[in-house]
């Protein structure tokens, strides 16, 4: 009997040829496998039960989305055998880059292995994937280890259906192999002797350093990056729990394919400069050779994107010359630009605050069939964009603030390259409402959803949610279907049901950074604001929860300026954290009543600033009871606070509600191209 199988899922750069090649050759069938664009096609030859047997250990290995299969009159195979690929340009599920394997790091380490100390080891199991790929299929010749010709001894093992090198593309040894621009032992010296040092990795430049004061300060004023906490790599799990308290939950992310950074909370303070006015550290674990031998040799080291504040990660060999800090840079090409994911455990729930590195450009499984191909803009801040293809959703990674030119630059480019690279064209797009947003305006938008309602809807899209939902809002800034600022917002399905009472505020880009002018809106304490505000001299409604967070911490003289954004809500919380009990503050949707009820309290700050997430809490809970749906979806970036939705989740499943929160896509904006793709194939089936 002879059988076509087309596979379709994560087939590419995982080594699924080559097991396909090994088990074949185990269970005597006959017949090739090939890369097929996006897919894997087999032909095989045997007995029935051969087949069948062949087959189900193959979708036991992997992660098989579907298969089909048909009976077909073939030629008489005298082998099985991998053949040359060809493009069918089919929407392709491609691999993130993965963390070095172990296999490979025992090597790495072995004085009598030929890989011993060769920084781009890696094998089917390990390697940089979507960062290098040029376009599908999958093999060497479309990656940017192309110039890179095998020796003797790689084309056998990359031949060799026994070894785990077998056709992985971006196999190489230190003979024939990339090759870095200093050694690791100069490297090392470097970072020893204080300075900072700027390395190439998978997904663009880092600059790394010692944990001291001195040097943080040095590399602050470098990046042009005031106050926001630098992310520290650890060589080990065993030292990051020197630091950190870590939970099982934890260490499975920390330990992950994908090595994120993970927020966990610190156990030993770090100095001065590092970790400023944070209670948490953004932990990881090296994901490359390069990294790992580093680290070996020097740990912890502040590990952080090399970029200036506000501008995307850099890739280019020449840019990086402009932070005049000595260079460890390598002769393989990045394609793709990508910072490193940012995760926590909220909740007892994985939660993003950003997707990138190891996760993108996995696909999301929405439940429903979109009838067009769907390109969702994502909006401006913590931009991301995302592609949808029947009923999978690929989210792009994140690209900052599209306020700068470079990052808008990035944003373009990447568009075009994502859409290359899944053979994907544009049948619709959606963008924000935001008439001013730079993603609503670069294509020709054929919808547009309010920026809250595609929040919602993220949570709706990645848990297949069906049936009636209740979506609670909470973020800084979004603009409203009627103008105003929206941020405080409850939807029953896609009707907008209740708000937190509007606050006239001052349009002002410093409001959302001044959270001493953020509180004179609500409480009149600025003799200048106020008559602003009473004459309508440059002002906006608003039912920001963000904005709340701001005045607490001003009013609470917890926090008066953002010097980066979330920070004040940060310290609010962190402060709350503090607290053995919770002062009591009545639920309400008044911002104003809420910040009189703060300023009269008499109690330490610590209680007043529970009280109030507790307040925010109870207020969730009043309205779930109200209309008493049995779905509640938690979504936007105040949900990252992890008080405040630990406490609303206690107190809704307390009473039987089912609770949601973004798990696949960040809570914050990065997530709602997700809920504006979703949104679109939902109506295209009302159609």
């Amino acid at each position: 009997m002879t059988k076509e199988y087309t596979f379709t899922g994560i087939v590419q750069g995982i080594g699924f040829r080559p097991t396909a090649l090994r088990l074949a050759n185990e269970l005597g069938i006959k017949g090739e496998v090939k890369n097929s664009g996006g897919n894997v096609k087999i032909i095989a030859q045997s007995e029935s039960k051969a087949l069948e047997h062949f087959i189900q250990r193959l979708i036991g290995l992997f992660k098989i989305n579907n298969y089909n299969e048909r009976i077909i009159d073939g030629k008489e195979y005298g082998t099985f055998s991998i053949i040359h690929s060809t493009n069918d340009n089919t929407v392709p599920f491609i691999t993130p880059d993965l963390a070095t394997c172990e296999d490979c790091e025992r090597e790495l380490n072995d004085e009598n292995n030929r890989r011993y100390r060769h920084p781009f080891i890696s094998c089917i199991n390990c390697g940089a994937r979507y960062t290098i790929i040029k376009s599908l299929p999958y093999d060497r010749e479309n990656i940017t280890m192309s110039i890179f010709p095998l020796c003797e001894k790689c084309e056998e093992e990359y031949t060799s259906p026994q070894n785990r090198r077998c056709h992985a593309q971006t196999t190489a040894c230190n003979d024939c192999g990339p090759k870095t621009s200093i050694s690791i032992d100069d490297a090392v010296d470097i970072l020893k002797n204080g300075n900072i040092l700027a390395i190439k990795d998978i997904g663009g430049y880092h600059l790394a350093c010692k944990c001291k004061t001195e040097i943080a300060l040095t590399l602050r004023k470098i990046k042009d990056r005031e106050s926001k906490p630098f992310a520290i790599m650890f060589k080990s799990l065993d030292e990051i729990k020197d630091y950190c308290f870590v939970s099982d939950d934890e260490e499975k992310l920390l330990t992950c394919t994908a090595r994120p950074i993970v927020l966990l909370k610190a156990k030993r303070k770090m100095p001065n400069g590092i970790c400023d006015g944070s209670d948490c550290i953004g932990a990881f674990l090296p994901c490359n050779p390069i990294q790992i031998m580093i680290l070996d040799k020097i740990s912890p080291l502040i590990m952080t994107s090399a970029n200036l504040s506000g501008e995307p990660i850099i890739i280019d060999d020449e840019k990086i010359k402009k932070f005049g800090v000595p260079v460890l840079s390598h002769n393989r090409e990045i394609l793709t630009p990508i910072d490193d994911s940012v995760v926590q455990i909220n909740a007892g729930r994985v939660q993003f605050l950003r997707r990138a590195r190891g996760y993108v450009p996995l696909a999301i499984d929405v439940g429903i069939k979109a009838k067009s191909k769907i390109l969702a803009m994502g909006g401006d801040l913590k931009s991301s964009f995302a592609i949808m293809n029947d009923n999978y959703v690929y989210p792009s990674q994140y690209f900052g603030d599209l306020e700068d030119t470079a990052y808008q630059e990035a944003y373009k480019d990447n568009i075009a390259r994502f859409c290359d690279l899944h053979s994907f064209k544009p049948g619709k797009i959606v963008c924000d409402r935001h008439p001013m947003y730079y993603s609503s305006q670069i294509l020709t938008p054929d919808v547009k959803y309010q920026h809250h309602l595609a929040h919602a809807y993220s949570v709706i899209a990645e848990h297949q949610l069906k049936g009636d939902t209740l979506s609670f809002v909470f973020d800084g800034t979004g603009y409203g279907d009627d103008g105003a600022i929206w941020g405080g917002e409850v939807f029953l399905n896609r009707k907008r049901v209740e708000h937190l009472e509007y606050t006239k505020i001052l349009a002002s880009d410093e409001v959302a950074k001044n959270a001493d002018i953020c509180l004179a809106c609500y409480d009149g304490s600025n003799t200048l604001v106020s008559k602003a505000i009473e004459n309508n001299i440059n002002t906006v409604n608003s039912s920001s929860v963000g904005r709340l967070f701001d005045a607490v911490a001003s009013a609470l003289d917890i926090a008066h300026y953002n010097r980066y954004e979330g920070e004040c809500a940060i310290a609010v919380e962190q402060c709350a954290g503090k607290a053995k009990k919770a002062y009591p503050i009545k639920p309400t949707l008044s911002p104003k009543e809420i910040i009189k009820q703060i300023k009269s309290a008499k109690a330490p700050k610590e209680e007043i600033a529970l009280g109030f997430h507790y307040c925010l809490a109870d207020m969730i809970k009043i309205i779930a009871d109200k209309y008493l749906v049995g779905q509640i979806t938690l979504s936007g970036g105040c949900f990252n606070n992890k008080i405040l939705t630990a406490r609303a989740i206690e107190l809704l499943e307390a009473d039987g509600y089912n609770v949601y929160i973004n798990n696949k896509v960040p809570s914050g904006d990065q997530g709602i191209c997700l809920g504006q793709a979703y949104l679109t194939a939902l109506d295209e089936q009302e159609v």
